[in-house]
């Protein structure tokens, strides 16, 4: 293309004897200074001075835009001076920058008056606008500049137009062949597919296998907490794909019936009895409850196969695993079908079964295929004594396993908060988290006495954990046992977590001495010792985020350090908030709770808050649940139902047994005040002398300790802090300050014993 601009070679003329080397020389100079002044007058008129704006505004005036043209159209003519063509050659040169520049501003003077801005085409410009518009109107003034600029183009640079179309017409005639012979081989492509569709569906046709009952008797095999599935080829009539079954357990172990006494009595106290599973609804007959028909399986196989060839997706159903609220269709793609492909097609997928909402597991991990769990059309109920009865917790004398519920294939679950070792529960209203709170609470209280497992509940909502109050099972590392009850009060929750930071950092101090790792060894050797033994305490927090709200710091610095350390020591955290947000669930949290419980949430932003990734967003709500546990991808199982009525005739028989019991440790003293001290901002010095005044004037309140210290923070700050050690607490409904006078002379006795408790100051 380039050889259609090149214009004709140049004949180097001799300079004539009579012209002096000097002369031209000086010629040369004058008229390439002469293009430096006028470059920088139009480009750069600041730098020029006076004559350099004077000669840029008459340009601009004169010509518009167009006048910025005027040094390239001089550089080039200097340029055929050089090069010595026929004297023509200069001439025509001028003719064609003059057509090139006419046509310029011509166009800037239309664009002008049409913007109102008449500086655009100058004085020239607009003229000859004003001029060929009244005569040609808009569209022939613009198309006579456009000719003007291409004529001026072609004197300059000797275009031939005609190979200039002659070669844009060979280039398109080419593209325009390679995109046929692309048509082509994309139908026959198209037609290939189709052909081996057909093929594949004139071969065996997919068949289903019956559902085998979940065996519920004594001599039913033995417990899995957590089976994997395995494929069972069997055939049967229907002429769908097979279905994934679960491998039936083995006999459980015998273990001690409910109603018996589990614990023998200590001198001076009745025996404690386990409570009796008759205290739950039985399991509601008819087996299969929620599982879809061999019809509906059959109409969602064809509507899902439907659904892929409508969009020319090569894929097929494989397999089928019903669930008791959900079936799962397992897809497989065909060859160069992309995952992609057919996830992006979920809302298609959705329209056509009808489904309140799907899931897709892309691909389902070990397997080549796509899972794609939809609705069943009449979820089943999975109440709490099914799963306490089931081959996964019958025998099994692990002390914190709880009933989770039916896996997506009906197979019962439960889980060990032992190897967990804490666990998040997060979702949103009526999505069934607090059911699922309520169910782990129940079932270690159906299987545990209270001297092996003790129960922190923190219920900052006041409505959800109230009715534990007066169960034996209750505690709480700063009250006496006498008035222990479910903690209400954020910040009486935050002083019970530092309480609880206290007891574990006693215990690792008593593990480390007897040189043993975990709270089993430990109790091993109290046992054969004839020693007492420590108990598991399990800590329910629900609602997080009300507690993150009032006292957010020592919350987060207690979850943090309680959920690093206190495994090998027997504490476990079971936190639930139905916000889960990343003000709530904070990195440092999420960090150490590995194992995860994701309820429906709204977003798929709070999906990716709970479980790292999608998918909680897609769940069906009341129980419908998805179970992360470390190293392992979300499953989704039914969560198990215990209702109000059940867990109140568990409590009332609890009451029975017994009140709590244990023994209070000091959990003010000691290395962990002076890290609450410095969460507050409050010096230790500061501490004892509000101590001191409280003792000396026998009330606390803002307006007296800000009159002592001077400044209102620092006053709320030592009244906060004064509360979360327990020193003082407002009983609900009353606005007076109860102060614990005994317990702050023992502290300052025991932790100051310079200080004379008789002398005003310190």
């Amino acid at each position: 293309m380039s050889s259609l601009f090149k214009s004709a070679p140049a004949k180097r003329r001799a300079p004539k004897k009579s012209e002096s080397l000097i002369s031209r020389s000086f010629r040369w100079a004058a008229a390439l200074l002469t293009l430096a002044i006028l470059s920088a007058s139009l480009f750069v008129p600041a730098s020029t001075g006076a004559v350099g704006g004077a000669v840029h505004d008459a340009l601009t005036d004169l010509l518009g835009p167009a006048a910025f043209l005027l040094p390239l159209w001089a550089a080039f003519v200097l340029l055929r001076v050089w090069r010595a063509e026929e004297p023509g050659g200069v001439l025509t040169a001028g003719l064609g920058g003059t057509l090139v520049l006419l046509g310029a501003a011509t166009l800037g003077g239309v664009a002008g008056l049409a913007a109102g801005k008449a500086s655009w085409g100058g004085a020239v410009g607009t003229r000859l606008a004003l001029l060929s518009g009244g005569a040609l109107g808009r569209f022939g003034t613009v198309s006579a500049a456009l000719a003007s600029l291409a004529l001026g183009a072609q004197i300059l640079f000797h275009i031939r137009w005609g190979e200039v179309l002659k070669a844009f017409a060979a280039h398109a005639a080419s593209d325009f062949a390679a995109w046929q012979s692309g048509r082509t081989e994309l139908k026959a492509a198209a037609a290939g597919a189709k052909k081996r569709e057909k093929d594949a569906e004139a071969k065996t046709e997919p068949r289903i296998a019956p559902m085998p009952e979940t065996a519920k008797s004594k001599d039913a095999p033995a417990p899995v907490t957590e089976p994997q599935p395995v494929r069972k080829e069997a055939s049967a009539p229907g002429g769908l794909p097979p279905i994934i079954e679960a491998p039936k357990p083995a006999a459980p172990k015998k273990k001690a019936a409910a109603g018996e006494p589990a614990v023998p009595a200590e001198p001076g106290k009745a025996a404690y009895t386990l409570p009796s599973l008759d205290l739950l609804n039985p399991k509601k007959e008819g087996a299969g409850v929620g599982r879809p028909s061999e019809a509906e399986i059959r109409d969602a196989v064809s509507n899902l196969e439907g659904v892929f060839k409508s969009f020319e997706i090569d894929a097929r159903v494989t397999g089928i695993s019903p669930g008791p609220v959900i079936t799962r269709y397992e897809v497989s793609p065909g060859s160069g079908v992309t995952v992609n492909s057919i996830v992006a097609r979920a809302d298609d997928i959705a329209l056509t079964m009808k489904a309140r909402g799907i899931r897709l597991i892309a691909p389902i991990p070990g397997k080549a295929a796509i899972g794609i769990e939809i609705p069943n059309a009449k979820g089943a109920f999975v109440g709490m004594r099914e799963i306490l009865e089931s081959p996964a917790m019958a025998g099994n004398d692990a002390p914190l396993l709880f009933a989770l519920g039916l896996s997506s294939d009906g197979t019962p679950l439960a889980a060990d908060l032992q190897t967990m070792p804490h666990i998040l529960v997060a979702g949103a209203t009526n999505s069934g988290k607090s059911v699922m709170v309520h169910s782990l609470i129940g079932s270690i209280l159906f299987r545990m006495p209270p001297d092996k497992v003790k129960m922190v509940l923190i219920d900052p909502k006041r409505i959800e954990l109230s009715f534990y109050d007066g169960i034996p099972h209750l505690y709480d590392p700063k009250t006496q046992p006498d008035k222990v009850e479910v903690i209400t009060d954020a910040k009486a929750a935050a002083g019970a977590l530092k309480g609880l930071v206290r007891v574990m950092e006693d215990r690792l101090e008593k593990y480390k001495a007897r040189r043993v790792q975990n709270i089993a060894q430990y109790n091993r050797e109290a046992a054969a010792k004839g020693e007492k033994q420590d108990y598991y305490i399990v800590v329910v927090i629900d609602e997080l985020a009300d507690l993150m709200t009032v006292a957010g710091d020592i919350v987060e610095d207690s979850i943090r350090r309680l959920t690093q350390m206190a495994r090998a020591i027997g504490i476990h955290m079971v936190i639930a908030t139905q916000r889960p947000s990343v003000d709530v669930l904070t990195g440092v949290i999420k960090a150490n709770l590995p194992s995860r419980i994701a309820m429906r949430v709204a977003t798929k932003v709070d999906s990716k808050v709970i479980i790292d990734q999608n998918g909680a967003d897609a769940l069906l709500g009341k129980g419908d649940a998805l179970y992360m546990t470390p190293g392992q991808d979300p499953s989704r199982i039914q969560g198990a139902f215990v209702s109000t009525a059940e867990l109140g005739a568990l409590v009332d028989y609890l009451k029975t047994q017994g009140k709590p019991d244990y023994r209070l440790i000091d959990v003010i003293a000691g290395p962990a005040g002076a890290e609450d001290l410095a969460q507050f901002g409050v010096e230790l010095l500061e501490f004892t002398q509000a101590l001191k005044l409280v003792l000396e004037r026998r009330r606390v309140s803002q307006d007296l300790l800000k009159a002592q210290f001077g400044s209102s923070a620092r006053a709320t700050n030592l009244l906060s802090l004064l509360e979360i050690k327990g020193f003082i607490n407002k009983p609900e409904g009353s606005n007076k300050w109860n102060i614990h006078f005994e317990k702050i002379e023992d502290y300052l006795t025991k932790n100051f014993p310079q200080v004379d408790l008789n002398k005003p100051g310190i």
